[in-house]
């Protein structure tokens, strides 16, 4: 790689090291183009030469929160405490990622592509991209004996849906009333874990979040 190249590079990390920082300290209304622009301190030229369009930084912007909150997850889990009660550590750990200020980021723009078709196409064709490595993490933090029973693509696919909706209430629902869904939640997924049935097939349920088949 020249030299040439590594600065090209480390331009564009800039340019999305900038807008995640945006996105996470003042919302999605004010991550503009022109306002990564400003903050990042080059010029407009600069900007549209690594991404022409707005809906292509805000691409790269949420592969960016993806890995960030992949890597706040592998911390989380490295930490936490032995236990006998795999489900509940495992559940409480996806909650403290859930939680973050970087996730809150990615939330809240799903929650703003509702009423931005753009926004949503972007967000759909990157969800599609990262879901992969967003259940890795998810199978590295329930561990290999849990996601090796019958029932645990579903558990999972639950888990994640369950956990998005408990991040985007949070705002409303007291820390205790949280704590308590998360107790509940991981005795639902335990009970759910312990019968050995083969439940019904989960692939393909891109849509509330759940895995793709194949």
């Amino acid at each position: 790689m020249t030299k040439r190249d590594e600065q090209r590079q480390a331009t564009r990390r800039r340019i999305v090291e900038t807008a995640v920082e945006l996105l996470v300290s003042s919302g999605v209304a004010a991550t503009t183009s022109s306002a990564v622009q400003r903050k990042a301190g080059m010029s407009r030229g600069a900007l549209l030469h690594h991404f022409p369009t707005h809906e292509a930084l805000l691409a790269a912007t949420v592969r960016r929160l993806v890995e960030i909150n992949e890597e706040t997850a592998k911390k989380v889990a490295l930490a936490r405490l032995p236990t006998d009660d795999a489900v509940t550590v495992a559940i409480r750990t996806l909650r403290q990622v859930v939680e973050s200020p970087h996730f809150a980021a990615e939330l809240s723009l799903w929650a703003a592509a509702s009423t931005d078709p753009v926004l949503c196409e972007v967000l759909r064709r990157e969800e599609a991209a990262s879901r992969r490595d967003l259940y890795r993490v998810v199978d590295e933090v329930f561990g290999t004996e849990l996601a090796a029973r019958p029932q645990y693509p579903a558990a999972a696919a639950l888990t994640v849906v369950f956990l998005r909706g408990l991040a985007l209430s949070r705002a409303l629902a007291s820390a205790r009333g949280a704590d308590r869904l998360t107790e509940e939640w991981a005795g639902v997924i335990r009970a759910m874990l312990e019968d050995g049935r083969t439940g019904p097939p989960v692939g393909g349920r891109a849509e509330t979040g759940g895995r793709e088949s194949g």
